[in-house]
């Protein structure tokens, strides 16, 4: 029996997700090599049982720093603004994300962004050379491309899944993660062999064979592609039911923003995102500031949450599947059943932590299935814009994505405000128990309110030019 062509679409939203995650976090591994390093205090949980210093007469010995090639006088304020360009890059263009990816079809937005980002990813090492803005500038330039990326993924599943499958087409956003866990340490390894510039050329020769088959691979629709049945495609078109047109339509913003359902899954798509960054930027900080792991060891530790988040996520994305095709229960249920995992237990989770201490083992454990219960979002923010308007899915999670990244700066804000004059077990607490706050609130109102029904906005929207 033939692999059906659409099993090979949900593969490329996987790689799509991975590739687009190598560039964006490829800086984070590279900086470090990069830069003159700074002496760091005694962690807060190895104060009471650790010497301050490795010397006799209490002073820290200065050591060599590795030569992977030109290090330069960055400090904390370049460095932090070069990590936030993707995101300041980011957030720019999320807003029209969902327009451009509707109006021009996933492939073009998709393929191109990925052409444009391997040559400036490249020309990043160039960059460094001339001065650290003309970095910020590439990396901005990189975020606004990659805020294009999910909308036109939003519209691609649209077209291509049927209902009854979108919860393994969804699971393969997940990618991302996987994409980060494995960039890290190779970005590492050939930066010890060949350098910090090989930390960029490797993304770059990666992203540009993700071209090449996503050009062999992928089409905008079924109908379209070149090696479909006919007996697919069909299967494929009458499966929506016509809840999906092949028209190039704007979508009917004023129905839109009138919609609750829809504001319900604003606000538990913000409530994820605000556990998601805080677990995803200021985890490995915590556990090699505070807890007391070295870098190698947090490392390790902190990819643990993101790879327990992809596997629930590919599980319970196909689990819910076969719950709906065998009819065991409604989608209400299982998408509103879902939401407990994803944003209640891990938030009860994360404002737990906050009263384990210093014993490491608990919080580790908790901090990786907080984030590992989360990959059930498969089934409320990260599908339920096909579930409310599919042929709009794109311009809803744009939106959505351009109020819910702000949180990527509150909370590092917020949590630097709680720590400024004290790093301990105490002041993080304050940042886990307001971020399981968020995330169990974010959970509860959609559970109340939010709603699995197409809605009729779906059908309306203007003709574009």
């Amino acid at each position: 029996m033939a692999v059906p062509v659409r099993f090979w679409i949900a593969c490329m939203v996987f790689f799509t997700t991975f590739t687009c995650y190598t560039t964006r976090v490829n800086l984070s591994v590279s900086i470090v090599s990069m830069t003159k390093g700074k002496t760091k205090g005694v962690p807060y949980c190895k104060k009471s049982t650790d010497n301050v210093s490795d010397s006799s007469n209490g002073t820290e010995q200065p050591h060599v720093l590795p030569d992977y090639g030109p290090r330069y006088e960055w400090d904390e304020r370049i460095q932090g603004s070069l990590l936030g360009a993707y995101f300041y890059g980011y957030i720019f263009t999320n807003l029209a994300a969902g327009l451009i990816a509707e109006y021009f079809g996933p492939f073009k937005v998709i393929l191109l962004v990925h052409i444009v980002a391997t040559v400036i990813n490249t020309l990043c090492v160039l960059a460094v050379k001339i001065h650290w803005s003309a970095l910020f500038l590439c990396r901005l330039l990189l975020g606004m491309g990659g805020a294009l990326v999910y909308p036109a993924l939003q519209v691609l599943i649209a077209f291509w899944a049927p209902p009854q499958e979108k919860g393994k087409f969804i699971s393969a956003l997940m990618g991302n993660v996987l994409g980060t866990c494995i960039t890290w340490p190779i970005v590492g390894v050939v930066t010890t062999y060949l350098g910090w510039d090989w930390g960029f050329y490797v993304v770059s020769i990666e992203n540009l064979m993700f071209c090449i088959v996503f050009y062999l691979l992928v089409t905008d629709t079924p109908e379209t592609h070149r090696w479909i049945k006919p007996e697919e495609a069909n299967f494929i078109k009458e499966s929506q039911a016509g809840t999906v047109t092949r028209k190039k339509v704007i979508a009917p913003y004023k129905e839109l923003f009138k919609n609750l359902p829809y504001w319900m899954l604003m606000l538990c798509h913000v409530a994820n995102e605000w556990g998601l960054y805080l677990q995803l930027t200021l985890v490995p900080k915590f556990i090699s500031d505070v807890i007391g792991f070295d870098l190698s060891q947090a490392g390790g530790l902190s990819a643990l949450p993101p790879l327990m988040r992809m596997t629930f996520g590919l599980i319970l994305g196909a689990i819910a599947d076969e719950i709906l095709k065998r009819e065991i229960f409604s989608k209400k249920v299982v998408r509103k059943s879902y939401t407990v995992l994803s944003h209640i237990l891990p938030g009860l989770m994360l404002i737990a932590i906050s009263f384990v201490g210093c014993s490491w083992i608990p919080v580790i454990v908790l901090l990786t299935f907080s984030l590992g219960f989360n990959g059930a979002c498969v089934q409320n923010i990260l599908i339920n814009a096909q579930d409310l308007a599919p042929n709009f899915s794109g311009t809803i999670y744009a939106i959505n994505s351009f109020f819910a990244g702000m949180t990527g700066f509150i909370v590092p804000a917020l949590n630097g405000e709680f720590t400024k004059d004290h790093n301990g077990i105490v002041e993080w607490g304050y940042t886990f128990i307001l971020g399981g706050v968020v995330y169990c609130l974010g959970g509860i109102i959609w559970i109340l309110l939010g709603s699995v029904e197409e809605q009729s906005f779906n059908r309306f929207g203007d003709p574009a030019p």
